[in-house]
């Protein structure tokens, strides 16, 4: 990976994210030393793996469906290449084991630069984002020690994070339980329009609020578990 530049590779991306699955000491042996014990709850991820950086829309797959079969909540940043149909492409947002987040301004609007669905690199259809939050003229640290506002789904991502992280905080019971989250999430999520370039949830809008979630979390029930997908 060649953070100066910006690039990455599958294979560096396939041994961070075998990392988070099982953590294990500096200078281990992942396979032998790896401990699952250890691993985060839930992933923020503002990045993408393009064509360019040698990715096929398949190649993270399985490491982001382990991901969630681990129990943890996968976020995924959707994307800077709106607003045309179908710029949900590179992994790993266009995966039905992610969670991927759009981005809208302070009027609640969609973004013109937040990706939208549906999914066509990979064939499925599949509608994406599955959620949008506030990813305009956000105000947060920048390097060198500062402080700076920008826009980006990067900045909408952390706050549907942040989100979970308090429901599962009010509600210990919902941890690692990716599905039931996800289905205390949409609901709370309101839809001032229907289907169009992002699918069902490119449409949503982050509450305004995190009570209706949280609300929804602290009475919640965990899910009978099936098959991971």
């Amino acid at each position: 990976m060649v953070l100066e530049r910006n690039l990455g590779s599958p294979a560096r991306y396939l041994d961070c994210l075998q990392f988070m699955l099982a953590p294990y000491p500096q200078n281990g042996d992942p396979l032998r030393d790896g401990d699952p014990a250890r691993a985060p709850h839930i992933l923020n991820n503002s990045w993408g793996c393009p064509p360019e950086e040698g990715c096929d829309p398949g190649a993270l797959q399985p490491a982001v469906e382990a991901l969630r079969a681990g129990g943890l909540f996968v976020v995924a940043s959707a994307g800077n290449e709106g607003p045309g149909c179908s710029t949900v492409a590179a992994p790993i947002a266009l995966y039905d084991a992610a969670f991927s987040v759009g981005a809208i301004d302070r009027s609640g609007a969609v973004a013109p630069f937040s990706s939208r669905g549906p999914v066509t690199a990979d064939g499925s259809g599949r509608a994406k984002p599955d959620i949008v939050a506030p990813g305009v003229d956000i105000r947060s640290t920048w390097p060198g020690g500062g402080y700076a506002t920008s826009a980006g789904t990067s900045s909408a991502g952390p706050h549907v994070a942040g989100v979970v992280a308090l429901m599962w905080s009010a509600n210990p019971a919902l941890i690692g339980d990716v599905e039931r989250t996800e289905q205390i999430l949409a609901p709370t999520a309101r839809r001032p329009g229907s289907g169009g370039t992002g699918g069902g949830g490119a449409r949503n809008r982050y509450a305004p609020a995190t009570g209706d979630p949280l609300r929804g979390a602290r009475g919640a029930r965990p899910a009978a578990r099936g098959p991971p997908r």
